[in-house]
């Protein structure tokens, strides 16, 4: 028998999926790095106290330190909107 003809590619064959993928990158890749960033400032005085109370043998750096940790991520917002585009981005891939 005759096989039939593949049906024809669409006229614009777009991956909105990959494009949006592309888009969102760069944007996640700044996000990824300012996270670096504000974590290594959180964590900075964290390992001071530690430090200074090993070398002192007083624990009220430690705790000073430790207490630095206890505040709110402050990239927690931005993480937030991030991962809101990707999903956004997602939704509307699937048209």
């Amino acid at each position: 028998g005759v096989w039939p003809s593949p049906p024809p590619p669409p006229r614009h064959s777009l991956d909105r999926a990959s494009e949006i993928r592309q888009f969102l990158s760069p944007v996640e890749k700044q996000c990824h790095l300012k996270n670096e960033k504000a974590a290594l400032q959180q964590l900075l005085p964290a390992y001071l106290g530690y430090t200074i109370s090993l070398v002192t043998g007083n624990p009220l750096p430690l705790l000073v330190g430790a207490a630095s940790l206890m505040g709110k991520d402050p990239m927690q917002e931005e993480n937030a909107n991030v991962h809101g585009f990707r999903g956004m981005g997602r939704r509307v891939a699937d048209v």
